[in-house]
């Protein structure tokens, strides 16, 4: 499970990589050892049928035979010669299976000796890395009409901004002072400008490729005249939030990559590995899932990596919550274990401490995970992935202000809100009985979460009277596969803490039709 990326169900019986990379290895070790390795002082063997390596010196290939000292030959036909007779019977055979036992190995190695060489090697390709941003400073294009009015003074939104996203772990933000270089310099470049109107000032930044004068991306943050000064913070933020977040502008290239290179092996990178992760994390998909672990473990096979670390301590908390009803304890400690690692190598990383925090509430440690949490935060305030994992914690504990606060934050501010963000505001609304909101909410969700998706749609459906919603959800509903092994409450009691929603939930599905046997156990 640690070497191969293999998670806690792995079967030897289906899966045979363990078989396959032993076979790999003997063969390996074969080659060196009839090559530049001939003259080793030890030599490495794994014996067949097993994985236990033997050490032995480089002059000891076999065995020597054993001095045979003369003996006397006993009478014919007496029962010593007999018997000797049948010890030399004995010891042909032995001869004979051990030629072919030989041969039989001799065979394999060719086989694997020609397969090592036929087989297609991992090709080194030119991979995408951390994108560059050159950010240069905004441009005040109009002043106010009034004398009286203080003019429009947009300088440090460009330190600023450089200054936010160096707190993301793929990004390479960098300050073009005096504008955008003729040619050369960063991936990518910020420019922006400033703009009064009645009162108001807009603060529009735009992104475009170095070398293209068209802009791939923009966006807009207006706020009153007289507040500008003390909004700066607030408008980096707002463009932050966008150009870090997964996907965005900054990992358009990146992400077609990925996509037009399904194989990467060989060529795995930290960089990589997050985008794969991310794009599991917005997908749910087993594919996606697969992708990442492997890259993540391709990556570490190389070197202790904080993010990597991370992630596949993720994963492993995705397989727990997604196939279990209690989680296994083995598991989910050696998820702790891994993040406890990642942290000693970086403990300034906000992506380390986003993943801290989700495990910590799957251990149910909740003031621990939202300490944890905090701390993502501070360390990057625009870690848009943070704060929606933060408030959805809050809002699956109960009513909370700060937990609505931080998810229509992530709402708000995401280029393209992964299905997962709109868990909080589902269950929020589903809870204050605001059912078309929860409904808006729970389809966006159900695109990537059957379970809460599905429930959530049911019961605000029916609580509404909405026929559609209510016909289009409880067949998908009735068919989720946790649901139909464990019961439908039992799991909602391991997603939801909040005790008064969950029997609010159970009463209205009753209502709604569905059979208690459902509800409590396996159907």
């Amino acid at each position: 499970m640690d070497v191969f990326g293999r998670p806690p169900t792995f079967d030897p019986q289906s899966d045979p990589i363990v078989r396959v990379q032993a076979r790999r290895l003997r063969a390996l070790l074969e080659e060196y050892y009839t090559g530049e390795g001939s003259g080793s002082p030890v030599r490495i063997y794994l014996p067949v049928g097993r994985y236990v390596p033997e050490f032995r010196s480089g002059g000891d290939v076999s065995s020597p035979e054993p001095a045979v000292e003369p003996v006397s030959t006993p009478p014919a036909d007496s029962p010593a010669e007999r018997r000797q007779q049948r010890l030399r019977r004995q010891d042909s055979g032995r001869r004979d299976w051990l030629l072919y036992a030989l041969l039989l190995i001799v065979g394999t190695g060719i086989v694997v000796a020609l397969t090592q060489v036929l087989m297609p090697r991992p090709t080194r390709m030119e991979v995408p890395g951390h994108p560059s941003i050159g950010i240069a400073e905004f441009t005040a294009i109009s002043s106010p009409q009034s004398a009286a009015a203080a003019p429009v003074n947009i300088s440090g939104l460009a330190i600023e901004l450089v200054t936010d996203l160096q707190l993301f772990d793929d990004i390479q933000p960098s300050y073009m002072q005096g504008g955008p270089p003729e040619d050369g310099g960063p991936d990518y470049q910020l420019t922006g400008i400033a703009r009064y109107e009645a009162g108001l000032v807009q603060v529009t930044a735009s992104l475009r490729r170095s070398g293209s004068d068209t802009a791939m991306w923009s966006s807009t943050q207006t706020v009153r005249a007289d507040q500008l000064r003390n909004s700066i913070d607030d408008i980096s933020q707002a463009f932050a939030e966008q150009l870090g977040a997964h996907p965005g502008p900054l990992f358009v290239d990146a992400y077609r990559w990925l996509a037009e290179n399904p194989n990467i092996a060989g060529n795995e990178t930290t960089f990589l590995c997050g985008l794969l992760f991310t794009r599991y994390r917005d997908s749910a998909a087993v594919a996606d899932a697969a992708r990442a672990r492997e890259c993540s473990s391709s990556v570490l096979a190389q070197s202790d990596d904080a993010l990597a670390l991370a992630m596949r301590a993720g994963l492993l908390l995705d397989d727990l919550v997604v196939t279990q009803l209690r989680l296994d304890p083995e598991p989910l400690a050696e998820a702790g274990r891994l993040l406890t690692q990642a942290l000693r190598l970086d403990a300034t990383s906000s992506t380390i401490w986003r993943e801290h925090a989700r495990y910590l509430f799957q251990a149910g440690r909740l003031s621990e995970a939202e300490a944890a949490y905090v701390s993502a935060l501070q360390l990057n305030p625009a870690n848009l992935d943070a704060v929606a994992g933060f408030g959805q914690m809050l809002l699956v504990r109960g009513g909370s202000l700060q937990g609505s606060a931080l998810a229509a934050q992530a709402l708000r501010g995401a280029v393209e809100p992964p299905h997962w963000y709109y868990m909080g505001p589902a269950v929020n609304a589903l809870r204050a009985g605001k059912d078309d909101e929860a409904i808006a909410h729970a389809e966006n969700l159900a695109a990537g979460d059957a379970e809460m998706g599905a429930t959530i749609a049911v019961v605000a459906g029916f609580r509404s009277g909405n026929v559609d919603v209510l016909n289009r959800y409880f067949a998908q509903l009735l068919d989720v596969t946790r649901y139909r092994r464990f019961g439908i409450l039992p799991v909602l009691r391991q997603r939801i803490l909040d005790s008064a929603l969950l029997d609010e939930i159970g009463a209205q599905l009753k209502r709604a039709g569905v059979a208690d046997v459902a509800l409590d156990g396996d159907f």
